[in-house]
């Protein structure tokens, strides 16, 4: 089990491409695992016969643990036990009968088919299938027509791999009765059950862990993004025919976040031992949501060589790759700070929870026009400008308050004073 991010302690094997006996090349995709942040195809390092494997389909084992063995000769091991029919969750004996666990995947080698060849990638009525849902749907035969069907009802755009495995999970259908009575007294509705994905699960435990360990403490400034707002407004249009990406608030305030740091290196450092490393560079994680299925947070590099120009097309790229399932372990190693960005959904003021072992998280939220005091020579005036909320949540081992408001202090300097066309060439 490679490692896949520094952060990430165990995979979930989701699809073997080989079977035990067959032929494999150096560089060929030999299995396909889920972490927390990611899915990804895992290539054989060296070429030979994959004369076992010891982790079946739908097992989590820990980083450096083997999950199979190539060879150079033909002699094949005996197959591990089924997943289903193996240890109990406690790591007991075996168990005496398979019994049907919709939240685990059947062996890959009884199809030996890669997870992109599972059918077609839109259902009877339109909606998309992603890859892990086309994978479960071909292994477990359910309704596909009916579960498309019963998913647009409730609005929904596409079929996930948590939709398949809430269908599998959910108890068979009754026949109504033909006399109903009234529902007894103090029953609770009933509601359909969304089974957490591996990346829900893990970020959960994780984000859980980090909220009970470290001492959060949360600040905010509002922020004026009239300089900004004015060169955006009038550069966007071009950008987006010169760049093909948006020209949004999120590089302008990824720039302000470098220009910053170099004056509050603190903010960009990381708990290590009995003190504080700081990080010369500063590669700024940019959390994406996966269309409400979860959150991933891939690494822009560099962030402090990059102008506005620059992060804005290398956060876009990042986005859809994040989107496109095309992420590797690369992408989300080496993270220094992180921003979270809500401002599309209208957010008001977000309370981030840090991403150990980094010290510190910036939320942005939505800029939205607000009465603002504009002080002139001639005296006071009101005036409506575009106005944010930009907010830390820092870890107080690493600093204390008068350093993080500092920083943010900065910040807002930067965002309202910075001379923003000269970034923009």
């Amino acid at each position: 089990m490679p490692q896949l991010g520094e952060t990430v302690s165990e995979g979930t094997v989701t699809a073997w491409f080989k079977s035990p006996g067959d032929t494999v090349a150096a560089g060929e995709n030999l299995f396909e695992i889920e972490t927390d942040k990611v899915t990804v195809e895992v290539q054989a390092l060296s070429g030979g016969v994959l004369s076992e494997v010891r982790v079946n389909t739908g097992e989590t084992v820990p980083v450096g643990a083997i999950v199979a063995v190539i060879g150079e000769g033909g002699a094949v091991a005996a197959s591990p036990p089924h997943p289903l029919r193996g240890r109990d969750e406690k790591g007991g004996k075996p168990q005496a009968h398979a019994v049907r666990d919709p939240f685990k995947l059947a062996p890959f080698a009884e199809t030996n088919t890669p997870t992109q060849n599972y059918g077609k990638a839109t259902a009877p009525n339109g909606l998309k299938i992603t890859p892990l849902a086309r994978r479960l749907i071909a292994q477990s035969g359910i309704d596909l027509a009916g579960l498309a069907q019963s998913l647009r009802a409730k609005g929904a755009s596409r079929i996930a791999r948590a939709d398949v495995l809430a269908a599998l999970s959910a108890p068979p259908s009754l026949p109504p009765s033909p006399l109903p009575g009234p529902p007894p007294q103090g029953a609770a509705p009933s509601a359909d059950r969304v089974p957490f994905n591996t990346i829900r699960r893990q970020t959960g435990e994780r984000l859980a862990e980090s909220w009970q360990t470290v001492p959060h403490v949360f600040q905010a400034v509002e922020v004026d993004f009239a300089a900004v707002d004015k060169v955006r407004q009038a550069r966007k249009a071009d950008f987006q025919a010169r760049h093909g990406v948006s020209l949004t608030y999120l590089p302008f305030i990824a720039r302000a976040v470098a220009i910053a740091i170099a004056d509050f290196p603190r903010v960009n450092a990381r708990l290590e031992g009995e003190g504080l490393q700081l990080n010369a560079d500063i590669n700024l994680g940019i959390a994406v949501d996966l269309s409400h299925e979860g959150l991933v947070v891939p690494v822009l590099r560099n962030a402090g060589d990059l102008t506005v120009t620059g992060l804005a097309k290398a956060a876009a790229r990042l986005a859809e790759k994040a989107r496109a399932k095309g992420l590797g372990p690369d992408d989300f190693a080496g993270g220094t700070y992180t921003i979270s960005n809500n401002g599309s959904f209208g957010t008001l003021f977000t309370a981030a929870i840090i991403n150990p072992p980094q010290v510190a998280i910036l939320s942005t939220d939505a800029v939205r026009k607000k009465p603002v005091v504009v002080e002139s020579e001639a005296g006071d005036a009101i005036a409506v400008h575009p106005v944010g909320v930009v907010a830390q949540s820092f870890d107080h081992r690493a600093f204390d308050g008068a350093y993080s408001a500092a920083y943010l202090q900065r910040l807002k300097e930067v965002l309202e004073t910075h001379d923003w066309a000269l970034e923009l060439g």
